[in-house]
């Protein structure tokens, strides 16, 4: 399916980021049963930071029309490239926590 419009192409973008996000949340519930990261602001925000990503990419990359797949394929890959950006950054001191809140390099690792 080609896609001529630009919020359109956002929107499939956004559905690409929202399906990579959902996936990172199961996995982090998975990984750390315990944590309460979904009530917090911070972890919310980044969410929804990745999701507005998303829906630019299919817009910044293509010109014109795209392919939907594509949006949806551009959507998903811009939280792995953030991810990959956040992990790859080495950590100058960690503090040490038994809060029940997960650090933000955690939240992005996979």
């Amino acid at each position: 399916m080609i896609v001529d419009q630009l919020w359109l192409q956002a929107l499939i973008g956004m559905a690409g980021g929202m399906a990579l996000e959902l996936l990172h949340w199961y996995q982090l519930t998975r990984r750390f049963p315990n944590k309460q990261f979904a009530r917090s602001s911070t972890y919310w925000v980044s969410t929804v930071s990745m999701w507005g990503l998303a829906a630019m990419m299919p817009v910044l990359y293509t010109s014109g029309s795209a392919g939907a797949l594509l949006c949806f394929h551009l959507g998903a890959s811009a939280p792995l490239l953030l991810q990959k950006l956040v992990t790859s950054v080495p950590a100058v001191a960690t503090a040490q926590s038994s809060s029940n809140q997960l650090s933000f390099r955690e939240f992005c690792q996979w």
